[in-house]
């Protein structure tokens, strides 16, 4: 739980890891009694739902300023959110 929660970069005390992994092993349970139903039968695409791109309008409503959306950032450059290169390319 401590390594998930570095990851996310989530600054949690001890009690809330703990906590948190007692909630996502009752998850795991969840998904170990799905995993258990017979689907014999059923396509692994089949939707019950069968709405097809269904889009919402879209909506201007406030937002994050910049400063905000960076303020914890582990790395901005120039106003942007500072990543890793991965395909090593030069500077």
């Amino acid at each position: 739980m401590a390594h998930l929660a570095r990851l996310a970069r989530l600054a949690l005390t001890d009690d809330e890891l703990d906590s948190f992994a007692g909630q996502l092993d009752a998850i795991i349970g969840h998904v170990s009694q799905i995993q258990a139903v017979d689907v014999t039968g059923v396509a692994p695409t089949d939707n019950p739902l069968k709405d097809v791109n269904v889009f919402r309008p879209d909506k201007v409503q406030p937002s994050l300023s910049q400063e905000e959306a960076l303020a914890e950032a582990p790395n901005a450059v120039d106003g942007r959110f500072g990543v890793p290169r991965i395909l090593g390319e030069a500077e």
